[in-house]
């Protein structure tokens, strides 16, 4: 299980709508729990609490915006994917799977 660096690490659990919907995609979807960063420990974590998001809202992929890791200065360091992959961080089709 990787472990981030001594320094406090952050995923964001975040919703939007889903325009093939007519879904807002510029708020979060409505009913959802708020948009928020929780701090963890490991990438296994990080993917834990994004699947806990997803499953309690009943978020589609399309709905999901979440899943980005962060270092206690806001420096994106990893992504969790709708299906609770982690990925280093630069876009796709240039990410490569990170294990955990």
């Amino acid at each position: 299980m990787a472990k981030l660096e001594e320094t406090p690490a952050f995923v964001q659990l975040a919703s939007v709508g889903n325009p093939d919907f007519r879904q807002d995609p510029n708020s979060p979807l409505f009913g959802c729990d708020a948009n928020s960063r929780v701090p963890v420990k490991t990438l296994f974590e990080a993917s834990e609490a994004c699947g806990r998001f997803i499953l309690g809202n009943d978020l589609g992929s399309g709905n999901w915006v979440g899943g980005e890791v962060t270092d206690a200065e806001g420096k994106v360091i990893a992504k969790i994917s709708y299906n609770g992959r982690a990925w280093t961080p630069e876009p796709y089709p240039n990410s490569e799977i990170l294990d955990f």
